[in-house]
């Protein structure tokens, strides 16, 4: 169970760094063949750009857990109680349907990749796998999204609101 608590707070920030690490080695691989053995790889950069690609849309959760995707600072620090948690709630539920809007068109975008059966110019790599990275980054933000609307209503309705006057 502590490991299922750490892989909820770490899970993205892992896959960031996991694909960070790839994306290093496999440009420093590409840098080594060309400047050392005078050959250049013609997979690296391709691949290094869907990491890349990928890296972007996980990072859509990893903002929207770490809340640091949209700073409300400005207005929340004024306010206090409930008004505040309203604030907070008002910003999930509009990241929310605008996610919800967007989930259904990755997806759409991702069958048609599937259908259509083209794979990469240099790696031969189904492009399917690079356009299911939108529906996977929109998916992982709209769970995030849920535990953070979760978490501020808990917070608001324990013991009555009090919780609420942070």
């Amino acid at each position: 169970m502590k490991a299922l608590g750490w892989l909820n707070k770490h899970f993205e920030e892992m896959l960031l760094i996991v694909l960070l690490m790839v994306m290093t080695l496999i440009m420093g691989v590409q840098v080594c063949a060309r400047y050392i053995f005078n050959f250049s790889l013609s997979w690296t950069e391709e691949l290094t750009r869907y990491l890349f690609v990928w890296s972007g849309f996980l990072s859509i959760g990893f903002a929207t857990q770490k809340a640091i995707a949209i700073r409300l600072e400005q207005l929340t620090d004024k306010l206090k109680g409930l008004a505040k948690s309203a604030v907070f709630i008002l910003d999930y539920v509009l990241e929310f349907v605008f996610l919800a809007y967007m989930i259904p068109a990755a997806w759409r975008y991702l069958m048609t990749a599937i259908e259509s059966g083209q794979v990469s110019t240099a790696c031969e790599m189904p492009m399917w796998m690079l356009q299911a990275a939108p529906f996977a980054g929109f998916l992982l933000a709209e769970v995030r999204l849920a535990q953070k609307f979760y978490l501020e209503i808990k917070k608001c309705r324990k013991k009555g609101g009090e919780a609420c006057q942070q």
